[in-house]
């Protein structure tokens, strides 16, 4: 399951670097109008130890990485460079260490990013960053059962501007580690660090895009960009989990994926160019919720199971989400809650959190997770949307 996952993520990786025109623009994209920046990194780091077995005399509280990064964005006089001038994405290699190879591996981390300019001062400009992206190379251990995990990294990047060609960043950041509840046991590991890192660029003619463009875009595009319109997508995904379930007050543990599927639509109001806001249905059909009965063989192994009705493991929910758009991708997030199901496994409340990466101008890949709010059925959701 796990490769699975990693070939999507790499071909999302290639859609990236290669699906730029159709999704971010109505004319073709030159390449004299995309800048290149190639990256190095260090990440130091403190881990918040989320599993009691690992919190003992030498607990694995420290962390580091090494990172290689490259970005492209697009030149202020190209058409999306005018809507997002201080925009960048692209892809990223990083090697981690708990300094305890032995408990975790030697983490592999392949990751997509991007960021943007908040504020700019001369030549010091404050940002934020996403990064997303699979982990490898792990050893199973009682916080993360699993050789493969989710990265997700956000960031406040401050960058010193040098010259047109190098800048220097210091950069606070937080990671989280964790399978996505695809194995069981998924505390993860939470890191709290700081990037240290030097940029090479290329191909921008020695431009230094300030912040201020990127807030208040020029009159040419005010018209067309700062309009509020209505969006509508459809998301069918699918999915599975490796939890546990409560059988007469005691957990039992499934040594198994169970599957899961959804339909969403999101009806979205885009205020301008960056930001959406609006409402969605959510229905999720979930193999794992409200199952009872467990039998157990002589030595404790779970033998089997019993299933309720379909209607007790489908969830129908509606929910308020916003969402940040760029160039090739949509960061969304929604709170909701859910108006039917029934039975102990099914939350009231829910949250969720997506990336959309649009391969064309209408079709995006979906990637997400479900948070409930009060019980162990959270999960990742992988799909595909249209937008109408």
């Amino acid at each position: 399951m796990a490769r699975k996952v990693a070939i999507a993520l790499i071909g999302i990786i290639a859609l990236t670097l290669m699906g730029v025109g159709s999704a971010t623009a109505a004319t073709p994209i030159r390449c004299d109008s995309i800048s290149h920046r190639f990256s190095v990194e260090v990440r130091p780091a403190y881990n918040i130890v989320s599993h009691y077995a690992l919190r003992g005399d030498d607990p694995l509280n420290s962390a580091a990485s090494l990172h290689l990064r490259y970005a492209f964005s697009f030149n202020d006089h190209s058409e999306i460079g005018k809507r997002f001038p201080t925009a960048y994405q692209g892809v990223g290699l990083a090697a981690y260490t708990f300094f305890h190879p032995e408990i975790t591996g030697q983490p592999i981390a392949l990751y997509i990013l991007q960021g943007a300019h908040i504020a700019d001062w001369e030549k010091i400009t404050l940002g934020y960053e996403w990064n997303f992206g699979l982990s490898w190379h792990w050893t199973p251990n009682e916080a993360m059962n699993s050789k493969w995990n989710i990265m997700v990294n956000v960031a406040l990047p401050v960058s010193w501007h040098i010259s047109p060609k190098w800048e220097l960043s210091l950069t606070p950041d937080f990671t989280h580690l964790s399978n996505g509840d695809t194995h069981f046991s998924n505390s993860g590991a939470n890191l709290f660090g700081v990037r240290l890192g030097i940029t090479r660029h290329f191909n921008d003619h020695g431009e230094h895009i300030r912040a201020k463009e990127y807030i208040k875009p020029s009159e040419e595009l005010e018209d067309k960009d700062l309009k509020g319109h209505l969006s509508h997508d459809v998301v069918l995904y699918g999915g599975w989990r490796a939890d546990r379930f409560v059988d007469h007050g005691e957990f039992v543990v499934i040594d198994r994926p169970l599957f899961l599927d959804g339909i969403q639509y999101h009806l979205l109001y885009h205020f301008n160019r960056h930001f959406a806001f609006g409402s969605s249905i959510d229905i999720q059909t979930d193999s794992s919720l409200n199952l009872h009965d467990a039998i157990f063989d002589e030595n404790g192994t779970l033998i089997s199971y019993e299933h309720p009705s379909l209607i007790q493991q489908t969830e129908c929910g509606v929910s308020l989400r916003c969402e940040i758009t760029s160039p090739l991708f949509a960061v969304g997030a929604g709170i909701g809650v859910n108006i039917l199901g029934k039975g102990y496994d099914i939350s009231r409340i829910y949250t969720q959190y997506s990336l959309k990466h649009f391969i064309t101008s209408r079709m995006f890949i979906f990637v997400g997770y479900r948070f409930n709010s009060t019980q162990y059925t959270h999960n990742m959701m992988y799909g595909l949307g249209l937008r109408f």
